[in-house]
């Protein structure tokens, strides 16, 4: 679904507070932003596809802003309680970064949720990759 039809499809989702969980995510070629929303207790992964470039009247080359109705948004599951979020996704800067299809990690740790919860977001996550 486009990012107005998320929004659009539950009231709650457009005036509740977001906690980001960064915007460098990857899968399948796009920027993907992951975010969690307090009044549903979602994780869902926002694609911006890759804008396109083009020319400018003096040969510069731009990239082409996309709509909001180019954004998809995928909710990814439901983790309740901002504590159980923050504990979910602990070890997040560094898995976001870790290879071409980073988002598996996120599907890994909120489908994996109750496991999660005793790796404390001060201490490393047991499942990112070595140094």
């Amino acid at each position: 679904m486009d990012l107005e039809d998320f929004y659009s499809a539950d009231p709650r989702r457009r005036h509740s507070e977001e906690l980001e969980f960064g915007t460098d995510w990857t899968e399948g070629g796009a920027r993907t932003q992951v975010s969690w929303v307090e009044a549903t207790g979602e994780m869902y992964a926002m694609r911006d596809p890759l804008g396109g470039l083009q020319s400018d009247v003096i040969g510069d080359l731009r990239v082409t802003p996309v709509s909001d109705g180019q954004l998809t948004v995928e909710v990814l599951g439901v983790v309740n309680g901002r504590d159980r979020a923050t504990a979910v996704m602990s070890g997040w800067e560094v898995a976001m970064l870790a290879g071409d299809n980073s988002l598996a990690w996120v599907r890994d740790r909120i489908a994996n949720a109750d496991g999660e919860m005793s790796d404390t977001p001060a201490q490393p996550s047991r499942d990112l990759p070595a140094d």
